[in-house]
């Protein structure tokens, strides 16, 4: 079992870089960069105000940032660590190849473990990419003469068998970090080490969002709405959607760190 304080340590210290990029992506969003979101599905769900605007189309880019942070800053390098701490008998290394984050290798295996972080993450012809580059990679490694084990883990959620057999195991949550760790609890562990750092950075973050959705709205209210208070749809579409690209709305520079934590 990994201990304790080493495995709250570990959490605490992968969460720090995780709002540490959180804040960075935070900083550096335009106004620009929430125009590009699909102006028709805000007016299909009757947004109309700017605020309210600002707010769904500001979440749903943190939303989709977050995703992508989350799985390469702390699923993919807690998975790593978790790997080191459990399998003592073998070498964990990092991945040797593309579509390869590490190598579990013992005397008689080589598993290659890529690491996702949530199941949606394939379309089909990524899914046909991720399969190719273990193929390429279980062919160079060929002279081992050691049984080759590609997995793809993904850091939550859950995975069905697929239909038809594959080569590549794909292993999603709790399955997941009980093949690393042998312990059929820590994805719970996981969710419970979090819990005093988790209040800690969103308390900061929240205050970060706050001033930046206020610097949103204030440049989003000088050309994109009408005399009544309304959105301009046909601003925001044309914005978006026009042959003619329009010229960039200018970032809100009032916003730095350091007036976030003031």
């Amino acid at each position: 079992m990994i201990p304790e304080a080493l495995l709250h340590d570990k959490v605490g210290i992968l969460l720090a870089t995780l709002y540490t990029k959180r804040l960075a992506a935070l900083q550096t969003l335009t106004l620009g960069d929430l125009l590009k979101k699909n102006p028709y599905l805000y007016r299909a769900l009757g947004v109309s105000r700017p605020v309210e605007f600002i707010e769904q189309a500001l979440l749903a880019r943190i939303s989709s940032s977050d995703e992508t942070i989350f799985g390469n800053d702390f699923f993919e390098p807690l998975a790593f660590f978790a790997a080191q701490q459990a399998q003592a008998e073998a070498t964990v290394s990092v991945g040797a190849g593309a579509g390869q984050d590490f190598a579990i290798e013992t005397a008689r295996e080589y598993w290659a473990v890529a690491v996702k972080s949530g199941t949606n993450i394939f379309n089909a012809q990524s899914e046909k990419g991720q399969s190719a580059e273990f193929q390429q990679l279980q062919a160079r490694l060929k002279k081992l003469g050691k049984m080759f084990r590609p997995i793809i883990g993904y850091g939550y959620g859950r995975k069905a068998m697929p239909k038809v057999a594959s080569p590549v195991e794909r292993l999603a949550g709790q399955k997941f970090w009980e093949l690393l760790t042998g312990e059929a609890d820590f994805y719970l562990r996981i969710s419970r080490a979090m819990e005093s750092f988790a209040s800690e950075h969103a308390h900061t973050f929240k205050q970060a969002l706050m001033l930046k959705q206020d610097a949103l709205l204030r440049e989003f209210m000088i050309a994109f709405v009408a005399p009544s208070g309304h959105v301009d749809w046909d601003a925001v579409v044309a914005y978006n959607s026009s042959a003619t690209a329009p010229k960039r709305t200018r970032p809100s520079s009032s916003f730095t760190s350091k007036g976030a934590s003031s």
